[in-house]
């Protein structure tokens, strides 16, 4: 482990000013984390994001005990992880920090877990993609792609991705998405039950964006979270290894199983709106304020290591109020020697 009390120290001010509320929206990965061609890191407030609720990562873990486990495997909301990535060029020793860190909305700390794949998913991406709602023709034609919903629109059997999705349960953020999935053939429900969303954080996963375009993260292995396997639970943790030349998504949400129980319960509670069934009349999920307050974002910062070149760090809170102290005393400086004169 690295020395974590400065890390935390020095975030402690940043911390503050970043975003407060619901982090949620559709996969954005921001810019490069690394670029090794150019040994480039990227913008400091790119590795400064937030991520919903403090059980993301741990809720796309198989066998986790509450959503995936030998009896129940409903596969997790990418909405509550945040996506980032880098991308290297040749084989190089990698070392990946994250640390939750304060927030100014009441929400916990976040206990940091992450994932990494090689290879992309399109930008803004969803679990939901495939319902129509809101869209004009136009949007429409873009999004019924051969990739998402085969050789024709409403034509079960001729591929596409649709075609392979399985059902999403009623209480679901995408289960208006269902009448579009099953009019290409798919939505059956899975062994283990219908599912949350799509993403599995120990496993491959494919997504699809309003664009039509359609593509597969694929798990390297990688799947390390604060306080399971030995880590010590203390809103940090590290994963160290060797990586071959390529792009790698890291996708990092909170490991707090607690809080995935609250979580999991309270969105168990969601009803869909306009419907009681797969219909196209479906147009959101309803939920209690206890899901919303669930999801509250959670701050962290991120720091990287590359074959010893290492990211950007903030200045420390301290070294902002000594600069600001000596512009202070320099501005009493120059307003009393103005005086005498």
């Amino acid at each position: 482990m690295r020395n974590k009390s400065l890390i935390v120290g020095s975030l402690s001010a940043l911390a503050l000013t970043l975003a407060a509320g619901v982090a949620s929206a559709h996969v954005g990965y921001g810019s490069s984390l690394y670029d090794q061609s150019t040994n480039t890191f990227g913008a400091l407030n790119n590795f400064t994001p937030t991520a919903s609720s403090n059980a993301g990562w741990i809720s796309g873990m198989s066998n986790n005990g509450v959503n995936r486990t030998g009896a129940v495997d409903t596969l997790a909301d990418t909405h509550n992880n945040r996506f980032r990535f880098f991308t290297l060029d040749s084989a190089s020793t990698v070392s990946i920090t994250v640390t939750g860190t304060a927030n100014s909305n009441g929400a916990s700390v976040l206990n940091p877990g992450f994932s990494l794949f090689s290879g992309l998913v399109p930008a803004s991406s969803h679990d939901g993609v495939g319902d129509l709602n809101g869209l004009t023709p136009a949007q429409i034609t873009t999004l019924q792609s051969a990739a998402i919903v085969g050789t024709a629109a409403n034509t079960p059997g001729d591929g596409g991705y649709l075609q392979g999705q399985a059902a999403l349960a009623t209480w679901s953020p995408f289960f208006d998405a269902m009448d579009e999935i099953t009019a290409e053939g798919g939505g059956a429900v899975d062994a283990l039950g219908a599912n949350w969303g799509v993403y599995r954080a120990d496993g491959n996963f494919a997504m699809g964006n309003n664009n039509g375009q359609v593509s597969t993260a694929t798990f390297t292995g990688t799947a390390v979270g604060d306080g399971h396997n030995g880590d010590t639970l203390d809103n940090q943790v590290t994963w160290t290894g060797s990586l071959g030349p390529g792009t790698y998504s890291l996708v990092i949400g909170g490991a707090d199983s607690n809080a995935l129980s609250s979580l999991f319960t309270a969105v168990q509670a969601g009803t869909p709106i306009g419907c009681t069934g797969v219909s196209t009349t479906c147009n959101g999920t309803a939920y209690g304020t206890d899901y919303t307050n669930l999801r509250l974002a959670r701050n962290m910062f991120i720091s990287m290591d590359v074959n010893g070149n290492v990211s950007p760090v903030p200045v420390p809170a301290a070294v902002y109020l000594f600069g600001s102290g000596l512009v202070g005393l320099a501005g009493m400086a120059r307003r009393k020697m103005t005086a005498k004169a």
